[in-house]
């Protein structure tokens, strides 16, 4: 079975999530996707974030229609920050059999040395790497050791440039989210008044 992994902040997830999620499993031909809402990411302040249930509730609602997609509570349940590794081993021993990919960024990809533990990465996982409008995949490839850069795969971002930031800034404003978010994930911001008085945040989901 080959099974994608994206992780993220998802606060909220959006339609631009969605489609790239689409678009890695048609392009790599995997038969799942699984979305892990990180719990405290080690790039962000832990209480400028949106509670984990509420994050998934969320993720759950964008996905339903689709039978390749499922949400992971894997890291919304394990204390302290979220780490790659230490997720892609609590899925391992959920899934013993299996092919891995890794859906991030290339500025991610990139920075690998600075993730914990690099080389356990590399082993259980491949890495897709979503790359946007004028980046380079040779680029990004050149610039890591051969064996991992073996262990990347890099696919086209579609062009949906929607912003988690700009979506609750939005919501703040009273303006319309609609045709950005599923019907479903705007109906449950609407109705929780989820971000609504929130102060701006740099997004980095």
């Amino acid at each position: 079975m080959r099974i994608g992994i994206f992780g993220g902040t998802f606060d909220p997830i959006h339609l631009g999530h969605l489609r790239l999620a689409e678009e890695t499993r048609e392009q790599l031909q995997l038969d799942r996707v699984l979305f892990v809402p990180n719990n405290v990411s080690p790039f962000k302040d832990e209480a400028m974030v949106t509670p984990g249930e509420r994050r998934i509730e969320m993720i759950w609602r964008a996905v339903a229609d689709n039978p390749h997609f499922e949400v992971s509570a894997v890291e919304v349940r394990r204390p302290g920050p979220s780490y790659a590794i230490d997720t892609l081993r609590a899925l391992r021993a959920e899934c013993p059999v299996g092919d891995f990919f890794f859906l991030t960024g290339t500025d991610a990809v990139r920075d690998l040395a600075g993730w914990r533990e690099p080389e356990a990465l590399m082993r259980e996982a491949r890495f897709v790497a979503a790359c946007r409008p004028g980046t380079e995949p040779d680029e990004v490839r050149n610039a890591l050791p051969p064996h991992w850069a073996e262990r990347v795969t890099f696919i086209a971002m579609p062009g949906l440039d929607i912003s988690a930031t700009d979506l609750r800034a939005r919501v703040r404003a009273r303006r319309s989210i609609t045709y950005l978010v599923p019907r479903a994930v705007e109906e449950y911001i609407l109705a929780n008044g989820l971000y609504s008085d929130r102060a701006p945040q740099e997004d980095i989901s």
